[in-house]
């Protein structure tokens, strides 16, 4: 029985592939920032030591309006209203768990009414101006703990979990969900990364869920 959907953010609710890479074109910071995405895909730097370069390349005291103007232009994926929609009519509670920055997540949050968002949070002093930290809540490697995290606070065994994101750096909460959704916007299955199903929208992802949901309820 799936109790709780757990979805990445950038790349599968949005259509913005990284809420990080949106910020480093809009600030011409975009290839600094590369070649440390690359280090920390190659394994020679872990994730906070990315997101200490990454922070550095973005000047201190940039006010919070900067970075809701930048994130106003993010467009929230075609399907995401009616996936959420259509799950929270059959009870499902709906997390969303990314690695991006929490001044996007926690307007797709409130758009999609999802029933939680945990997010990496931009710090801004009394007067709204960055102060140059990002606090860590989800390393893209660990996804698994937040889920395992969540599904405890809500009484819900693992089982009755599913998970849907869009890159290799799901694939760690793709291991621990009941049922997991590699969403690929291409038809190439050559890379599922740990996934139970491939889907090449969000429509179909739906109706995928509603179908097990269904089912699940017919051999009850």
């Amino acid at each position: 029985m799936i109790r709780i959907l757990f979805s990445d953010m950038d790349g599968t609710l949005v259509e913005e592939e990284s809420s990080w890479r949106l910020v480093h074109r809009f600030l011409g910071t975009d290839s600094m920032a590369t070649k440390a995405l690359e280090r920390f895909s190659r394994g020679e730097i872990n994730y906070e030591e990315f997101v200490r370069h990454d922070v550095k390349l973005w000047p201190r005291g940039l006010p919070k309006s900067f970075f809701q103007s930048v994130f106003s232009k993010v467009r929230i994926r075609q399907g995401a209203k009616y996936l959420f929609k259509r799950l929270k009519e059959r009870k499902v509670k709906r997390v969303i768990v990314t690695s991006g920055l929490n001044l996007l997540a926690e307007r797709v949050c409130k758009e999609l009414e999802a029933d939680e968002c945990i997010s990496n949070e931009m710090v801004f002093d009394e007067k709204g101006l960055f102060t140059g930290t990002v606090i860590i809540n989800v390393d893209p490697s660990k996804k698994a703990r937040v889920i395992e995290d969540i599904c405890r606070k809500y009484s819900i065994p693992l089982n009755e979990s599913a998970a849907i994101g869009d890159t290799l750096y799901d694939e760690s909460m793709f291991r621990v969900a009941g049922l997991s959704i590699f969403y690929k916007k291409q038809h190439d299955l050559s890379e599922m990364h740990g996934a139970h199903y491939v889907v090449n929208s969000l429509e179909e992802a739906t109706e995928l869920l509603l179908n097990l949901i269904e089912k699940e309820k017919r051999v009850k």
